[in-house]
């Protein structure tokens, strides 16, 4: 019994030592397999990694964090680094952060700063990339915001206000493009800056030398002219060797007929700058003072012509291109050789019209005096012209004076004939009002001469010795005066139509 006993007792020790070693061999070969997939997993990790697959690489790296095995530093260092390579910065300093509370290494630390200062530069190119995006889209005030937070991530990076300014030129708000200028300038050092702030003033001077001109103009059509030329003289001190200002200043002087000093303005501006603008004004300007030097010999020698009645002159003036397209077409026009005319009481020519022309004396703006009123006729067979030399008041021929009447016709052999008659005597208000005398002439021959007596207007028929009307071989006519060929009758009568009224032609 004691030995069957004992051989029990052997054969439990026996079975507790298979039973440990299997144990054993189990714990042993669990310890390898986790081993071996910690290592697995962890150089798969690496290997995503490395590849740039970072999904995976996170994936893997989680795993084998999650295993009891292995380096955790390590492990947490790869996994932040698969973040990083998502550009999610935030998660991986949370993992080093975490990381760095179990066990704060200097080699999480300096990771943890590395991956800081790699956030912030992906921040700033972030920001710097969408407001390029906004920029090339014309989005300006958004590009603005965007470089704004770029800014405020590396303040003393340059490239930031040159962004934000080049967006203020876009938008043509120079005076913000130069404070954000200055703003970079003061902390930075940039060339690029410096080179903008000189477009950024430039641009400035244009904006406040437009606004001159702006001013300028608006005063011109005010016609406050002295206004006008200080804004245009202030731009052209702002800006002396750009043109617009000369040439705008210049044109005003000729609108009012200064064109002596737009062309000393102009003048001036070409003998040390090139204007193709400026060198047509100036031209303009020269033709405007030959014009000018012209038209004061027309006047004045149609005023001379005038004075003495040359008709031959003065037709010859008044049909002349020039006088037609210079000077008829800027009527009413008063002319005196001493240069102003007062009319109020003075003495000088008006060219009212292309065809009526007075010389003589005014008094309140009105005719008055001794005075030639000149018109020029146009018929089917030519010119031909009228004028009243002799008395005037309040604008109306009133007093003794004569009238003049040339027209022109194809005698019978076809040649042409110029038919002349005077009239002289005493008027009342445009009216013969008198004995009057008229004077007939062909090509300058007279032909014969008739006296009669008007008033009002009316001529008086002539009577013969009993008191008598004499008849007129023209129907509905009446005689009025016996025609005279130096000195001697010719036996015929002038006579006029019954109703006729004889008066002044002329143009008030």
């Amino acid at each position: 019994m004691i030995l069957n006993l004992h051989h029990k007792r052997r054969v439990l020790i026996l079975l507790i030592s298979l039973f440990v070693i299997v144990m054993a061999i189990i714990l042993t070969y669990k310890i390898y397999s986790v081993r071996k997939s910690y290592d697995e997993q962890t150089v798969m990790a690496g290997e995503y990694l490395e590849a740039g697959n970072y999904e995976d690489a996170i994936v893997a790296y989680n795993k084998a964090l999650s295993m009891k095995y292995g380096d955790k530093e390590v492990l947490s260092i790869g996994l932040a680094e698969a973040y990083v390579g998502l550009n999610n910065y935030d998660k991986a300093l949370e993992v080093l952060r975490n990381r760095y509370q179990v066990r704060g290494t200097i080699t999480i630390k300096e990771k943890i700063e590395e991956i800081t200062a790699k956030r912030t530069e992906y921040n700033f190119y972030q920001a710097m990339s969408y407001g390029d995006t906004y920029f090339s889209n014309g989005e300006y005030s958004n590009a603005i915001v965007e470089y704004e937070k770029a800014k405020i991530i590396k303040s003393k990076e340059a490239i930031s206000y040159v962004k934000i300014a080049k967006c203020y030129i876009s938008m043509e708000e120079y005076a913000l493009a130069k404070d954000e200028i200055l703003r970079g300038l003061a902390i930075t050092e940039s060339r690029e800056l410096e080179r903008l702030l000189t477009v950024v003033e430039d641009e400035l001077k244009n904006v406040q030398y437009e606004n001159l001109l702006s001013k300028a103009s608006e005063y011109v059509h005010q016609e406050n002219y002295d206004e006008a030329f200080s804004q245009f003289n202030e731009a052209i001190w702002l800006m002396p060797d750009k043109d617009t200002a000369y040439n705008q200043m210049a044109e005003v002087y000729i609108s009012i007929d200064d064109y002596e000093t737009a062309k000393y303005l102009l003048q001036n501006y070409l003998r040390s700058h090139k204007s193709e603008v400026s060198q047509e004004i100036l031209e303009k300007s020269n033709k405007l003072i030959a014009q000018r030097v012209k038209k004061e010999k027309v006047l004045n020698e149609l005023y001379t012509a005038l004075g003495v009645v040359d008709v031959e002159t003065i037709t010859n003036i008044m049909k002349d291109s020039f006088f037609i397209d210079e000077i008829a077409t800027k009527t009413p026009l008063y002319y005196s050789p001493s240069g102003d005319i007062n009319t109020s009481y003075g003495y000088g020519m008006l060219v009212q019209d292309a065809y009526n022309i007075y010389v003589g004396g005014f008094k309140e703006s009105m005719r008055t005096g001794i005075g030639v009123m000149f018109t020029l006729l146009e018929g089917e067979d030519g010119q031909g012209c009228y004028y009243y030399q002799g008395e005037w008041s309040y604008g109306i021929p009133n007093g003794i004076g004569k009238t003049y009447i040339e027209t022109h016709t194809i005698d019978n052999k076809g040649n042409k004939q110029k038919n002349t008659t005077k009239t002289s005597g005493v008027f009342a208000n445009g009216l013969e009002n008198s004995g009057m005398q008229k004077t007939f002439l062909v090509n300058d021959e007279e032909i014969g001469r008739v006296s009669y007596t008007a008033h009002e207007g009316i001529p008086k028929p002539l009577l013969d010795k009993n008191n008598r009307f004499i008849p007129a071989k023209i129907p509905n006519h009446y005689v009025i005066g016996e025609i005279y060929l130096k000195g001697v009758s010719t036996g015929d009568y002038y006579s006029v139509e019954s109703g006729t009224v004889l008066a002044v032609r002329y143009k008030d």
